[in-house]
């Protein structure tokens, strides 16, 4: 049996973009989460998105890369829109398993990659859409208008990582 490759986060970030625009949704977030299990460490990922007047997540830390627990998070998400349009329903997701540490190389490229699944954008997309997405998301997430603190700092720091990534003042 092989290993199973996963496309560059990059790519599955466009790919979650599309079902979800399919799925006729804007807010959604993808976020990288360290989990420690018995002396493990490693990387899962979780998505975030608004539907139904709440948020709801996938989860998955299955596997020992980001890449492919964020590509094991669309494949569900997208298998349950197709699902939904079959008429089936469903209710409560979760995933977990060992997973093992990421080396410091990978790190810095993972940063910016999560940063980008924060903002739910690709580093291909053009400096007007990631802005757009950001506005959309700020507006959404300021304390001010009845957001959560937190998630709003954390898509201003992806926001920042971003712009000086893309030399964007």
């Amino acid at each position: 049996m092989g290993v199973f490759k996963a496309p560059p986060i990059d790519r599955t970030l466009a790919d979650l973009r599309d079902c979800f625009r399919k799925w006729e949704l804007d807010l959604f977030e993808a976020i990288p989460k360290e989990k420690v299990d018995r002396g493990y460490r490693g990387p899962g990922m979780i998505v975030n998105y608004f539907r139904a007047n709440k948020w709801q997540h996938v989860e998955c830390f299955s596997f020992p890369r980001k890449e492919i627990n964020l590509r094991q998070c669309f494949l569900l998400l997208d298998r349950l829109r197709i699902a939904e349009q079959q008429g089936v329903s469903y209710a409560g997701l979760a995933s977990s398993t060992e997973l093992m540490r990421t080396t410091p190389e990978m790190k810095a490229h993972d940063d910016l990659m999560d940063a980008y699944g924060i903002l739910g954008a690709s580093p291909d997309d053009p400096t007007d859409l990631i802005k757009d997405l950001y506005h959309k998301k700020v507006f959404f997430y300021h304390p001010d208008k009845g957001g959560d603190a937190n998630k709003f700092k954390r898509l201003q720091n992806a926001y920042e990582v971003i712009c000086k990534e893309r030399g964007i003042k």
